[in-house]
């Protein structure tokens, strides 16, 4: 899609928030740096939750699955008997 065919939008914010945003856009146009914001963002949304997911898993279910083959072991070790 060409340029001149793109629709535009104002986008109300303070004027404070705006410059902060400005010092952090640079010289990218503003519809770029609030993509590339978003992307950031969900990136980093994932990566929190992926440590979290693995947190969990190091105190809940590593212990389970020990208990588990601990478990079949024994029944392994009675099925030969």
């Amino acid at each position: 899609m060409e340029n001149s065919r793109k629709k535009y939008t104002t986008i109300l914010i303070r004027s404070d928030v705006k410059e902060i945003l400005d010092k952090f856009r640079k010289n990218r146009d503003w519809s770029q740096f609030l993509l590339d914001l978003l992307n950031e963002n969900q990136r980093l949304k994932r990566i929190l939750a992926a440590k979290r997911m693995q947190e969990r898993f190091n105190d809940y279910i590593e212990k389970a699955i020990f208990e588990s083959i601990e478990k079949l072991k024994n029944r392994l070790r009675l099925c030969k008997v």
